[in-house]
């Protein structure tokens, strides 16, 4: 005979909780309200029946918490059970919350509608962690493809900044150690060819995963391949959401293998993004984040925006002044929604799927957005997501998928509190330690708001009296040019050239390896901008800083223009290739 939980089907909060547990069970309890079937128990008075829930399973009968924990264990939600027989103190402070809990109940049962709404059941996340792994891979595939369309004229032989050479000068200053520092396929083969297979393999990698097919296997292979091209990207792949999405390639592995862990996973995942990205505002004592003039300077001074950004820039300061209070609001409080029923978790995925929107209307910044919002399908469960993404087969927990998540689950906290705190303390060794993985990051954007806009504009000269610009595709360069929209593709030259004009070259070394490469006239590097030389070698080559703002409405519906510069200021002076001279005959053989 199978167990059965005897409760009071008088009592609205009984039966609510008991719907759940029917959820958790299904038909291995039979659940029975005592006013049916209390003749059977005649030793058991009808106060007691009404002041608690009784499991009766054999000849042995339990009462309290101890019968809840019992008969969701059943359903093979053993935790609690565990926890009641073998953590000291657990089971007192359980019935004492169950007392509690059962004086309460009209109290309770509001509070648990407003938390989980009008019906409680077991939470399922087969689907949810599905929409998530083909999420994951479709930002990836963005990201492979973007990558690889760049990566001769970024880091193949002939590009900006070569990934030989560079692991070259590892190798020397590192020895043996450079395989755990910098882990990367490249240390078998850099060559252009070995940076065309990894991206291909990436891109399939990311392929096959979207069609649902080897999901963990692939998500590893992304992993590996993405990890491999950070690793010799330098500056052009220093952002955080590519590290982001390395973090969410392993995600992914775990999510295929092991759906409920994974989902917890990724949800430590948003957590901290999120919370970290607002805790860097307020941490750097940033005057404009603190009186909310941040947005009166970010839509114009960010690094790539779209034409949006121009309207959102002249938008009423009140309402700038408001969308400060509420980029604080979503990134410092929200996120602890994050670990709350569904109701709460609901409230936080519209808020941040709501910024993220705002962000991607107004800037390029590739799959960043689109991937955030994607990890917040992980604050939804299967029921919650709508019928025509269900049917997916549900996948049993593997013990090691769910290991792992554990594992990176610490870590992820020991990397939060480190950022928090600000200084190393018992968890530091172990973060740093597998920091090279990427297998948890910490992250933070626009910490410091940048209040004016310099551009950079790269002149060359064939006599050093005429010059003429390189054009950019995507950063601001003629003021007539509305701002073109990028995402989900990041033309990283354009968008490290803003991070450039910030400094100094003597800050900024490979803006030298830029020029030279424009002197040489290599093909990779002019493929990726508009070359005014039609590949013949310039003889000098100057980059020069201006000053831009967004026009105002009055200056643009009389110009058309988008921008207004300034006068200029020379950034690189004028430098040009040295030649050899022959300073003596040639030899003859005779």
């Amino acid at each position: 005979m199978k167990p059965r939980l005897v409760y009071d089907g008088d009592c609205a909060f009984c039966r609510y909780m008991v719907a759940y547990a029917a959820s958790v069970t299904g038909d291995a309890v039979e659940y029975r309200p005592y006013q049916e079937v209390r003749a059977e128990y005649a030793d058991i008075g009808e106060k007691e029946f009404a002041e608690t829930i009784w499991l009766f399973s054999g000849t042995k009968r339990y009462r309290g918490a101890d019968a809840a924990f019992r008969t969701l264990a059943e359903g093979g939600a053993g935790l609690w059970q565990a926890l009641y027989r073998r953590l000291p103190g657990f089971a007192l402070l359980a019935e004492a919350a169950y007392r509690w809990t059962a004086r309460r109940r009209s109290f309770c049962l509001a509070v648990c509608r407003i938390l989980f709404g009008g019906r409680l059941v077991r939470a399922e996340f087969a689907v949810t962690a599905d929409v998530l792994v083909r999420g994951i891979a479709l930002c990836g595939l963005a990201a492979f493809v973007s990558l690889w369309w760049q990566i001769d004229g970024l880091g193949g032989p002939g590009g900006v900044l070569p990934a030989e050479g560079y692991l070259e000068a590892v190798r020397d200053a590192r020895g043996a150690e450079r395989y755990w520092l910098l882990p990367t396929v490249f240390w078998v083969d850099a060559s252009g060819l070995a940076l065309h297979v990894v991206c291909a393999v990436g891109t399939a990698a990311t392929l096959v995963a979207l069609a649902g097919r080897w999901r963990c296997v692939a998500a590893l292979v992304a992993y590996t391949c993405y990890l491999s091209l950070l690793g010799v990207g330098q500056v052009f792949l220093s952002y955080q959401w590519d590290i982001l999405l390395i973090e969410c390639f392993v995600v992914a592995a775990v999510l295929a293998r092991a759906p409920a862990a994974g989902v917890w996973l990724t949800r430590l995942v948003l957590f901290r993004f999120m919370f970290l990205s607002g805790f860097v505002k307020l941490a750097s004592a940033d005057p404009t984040w603190a009186d909310g003039t941040a947005l009166g300077y970010h839509f114009e001074t960010q690094p790539l925006p779209t034409a949006l950004a121009w309207y959102a820039h002249h938008a009423p300061a009140v309402l700038l002044e408001w969308g400060v209070k509420a980029t604080l609001f979503i990134e410092l409080v929200l996120p602890f929604c994050v670990v709350l029923p569904r109701n709460p978790r609901l409230v936080a995925a519209a808020a941040f799927v709501l910024l993220e929107l705002l962000i991607f209307a107004t800037g390029n910044y590739n799959f960043f957005n689109v991937l955030t919002v994607v990890l917040c399908v992980a604050l939804l469960d299967d029921r919650l997501l709508p019928a025509w993404f269900r049917g997916v087969r549900p996948v049993g927990g593997r013990t090691a998928a769910k290991v792992a998540a554990g594992c990176v689950m610490v870590l992820g906290i020991a990397v939060t509190v480190e950022s928090v705190a600000r200084q190393p303390w018992f968890g530091s060794g172990l973060t740093q330690i597998v920091r090279p993985l990427r297998l948890a990051n910490p992250y933070g954007l626009f910490a410091v708001m940048t209040t004016e806009r310099d551009e950079l504009v790269v002149e060359g000269s064939l006599d050093g009296e005429t010059w003429t610009a390189y054009g950019f595709p995507f950063k601001p360069g003629d003021p007539s040019v509305a701002p073109r929209w990028a995402a989900p593709h990041q033309p990283r030259l354009d968008w490290q050239m803003w991070f450039a004009a910030l400094t100094t070259p003597e800050r900024a070394p490979w803006t030298y390896d830029l020029a030279f490469a424009l002197l040489e006239a290599r093909p990779a590097v002019l493929g990726l901008l508009a070359d005014p030389f039609d590949g013949a070698r310039p003889t000098y080559l100057r980059i020069l800083r201006y000053p831009y703002r967004f026009t105002t409405p009055e200056e643009k519906s009389r110009s058309g223009d988008w921008w207004a510069r300034g006068p200029a200021t020379v950034w690189m002076p004028p430098i040009r290739l040295r030649r050899p001279v022959v300073t003596h005959e040639p030899l003859t053989l005779d």
